[in-house]
């Protein structure tokens, strides 16, 4: 700092060693804050793929959800299913967003709760998007979440989502891979309120489906 702005600055006055965060979660100090968020990407980062640890998977998601979506998405809850004799495990959270991306999702397709998927492994079956879709009710909207373990989103998944749309009235799925996730990890870490990066995917998903 220049001496003609500043003086002379007290050794005791606190300063601010990360980005702005004008909130955080309920209860929760800036530096846990992003102590969590550090362990969720390292414990994201060294998880095994398969089902033998998808609920490990799950819960990362949820604290995802939880720690980098509070201000728009609430009230979030496990949602358990019966599947071929496997309980599987999502989530759902309120989505109160008054503006930005999570409010254009709640106006265009109605999506009151947001349903998230988590799929442990690298690459997604049509079985996925066909489960994905039971979600999608006029109650709580026509757009899921699906989450997964893959670092790029093949050609056949933008079929699979056009063919729910089609059947579920323009419903949509956004796929999340493994670096959508850091992405919006790095973005809390730093103190950034962005929505590029998740409107990114969404313009791509609507593009390739048009």
């Amino acid at each position: 700092m220049r001496n003609t702005v500043i003086a002379a600055l007290d050794d005791k006055i606190p300063l601010q060693k990360a980005g702005i965060l004008t909130e955080l979660p309920v209860e929760i100090t800036l530096s846990a804050y992003q102590e969590r968020l550090r362990q969720m990407q390292e414990d994201l980062k060294t998880l095994p793929f398969g089902k033998g640890h998808s609920n490990k998977y799950e819960e990362i998601v949820g604290e995802i959800i939880k720690l980098c979506f509070f201000r728009t998405l609430t009230n979030i809850q496990p949602k358990e299913r019966d599947v071929d004799g496997c309980v599987i495990r999502d989530w759902i959270a309120a989505n109160r967003a008054n503006n930005g991306f999570w409010e254009m999702v709640r106006q265009r397709y109605h999506a009151t709760q947001i349903v998230w998927e988590c799929k442990n492994y690298v690459d997604l079956s049509a079985t996925d998007f066909h489960q994905a879709s039971y979600y999608m009710t006029k109650e709580i909207g026509h757009f899921v979440v699906i989450t997964f373990r893959g670092e790029e989103t093949k050609k056949q998944y933008y079929q699979h989502i056009k063919r729910v749309a089609n059947e579920k009235e323009g419903g949509i799925i956004l796929l999340l891979n493994e670096r959508d996730l850091n992405v919006f990890l790095r973005q809390a870490i730093n103190g950034k309120v962005k929505e590029d990066h998740i409107n990114d995917i969404y313009d791509r998903i609507v593009r390739e489906i048009s």
